[in-house]
């Protein structure tokens, strides 16, 4: 029994520990709180040229994120941290978007996570549809 006892231990504090080498033990910049105060140009991935940013300026103040996403067209008009299924439903957390100063679509938006892949459904205007894609905000170089 006890050698038993000993090799489950043993077993949990491996996977404890593959667990903390996989995600980087909650260490760097990507974690949210991670960032000092203060406003960045931060680079975002898509994953379509059909949906990708223009520019992005990330505000954190107090360990909260917000973005504000620049897209390059006028295609799409709403956004929602989610799935399409979820979007269409959706009655708070669809995030219209407003012209910048450049008269392109700005959206303002919380970011959970940086780093991190995120759901994201965009609708677009022309067809009247959401469309699933995905995104990551990354973290700014220049904040190391």
């Amino acid at each position: 029994m006890k050698n038993r006892v000993l090799t489950l231990l043993a077993s949990l504090f491996l996977c404890l520990g593959a667990a903390l080498f996989v995600t980087g033990c909650g260490s760097g910049a990507a974690q949210k709180g991670g960032l000092a105060d203060g406003t960045y140009q931060i680079e975002v991935e898509t994953d379509s040229s059909m949906f990708r940013s223009d520019s992005c300026q990330l505000t954190v103040e107090n360990g909260s994120y917000t973005a504000v996403l620049v897209l390059p067209g006028e295609g799409f008009s709403k956004l929602y941290f989610g799935t399409v299924e979820e979007a269409a439903s959706a009655t708070e957390g669809v995030y219209d978007y407003h012209l910048n100063d450049e008269g392109k679509y700005a959206f303002d938006i919380p970011v959970s996570t940086l780093d991190e892949e995120l759901a994201v459904a965009a609708f677009g205007q022309r067809r009247d549809t959401w469309y699933d894609h995905t995104i990551v905000f990354h973290a700014p170089a220049d904040a190391a």
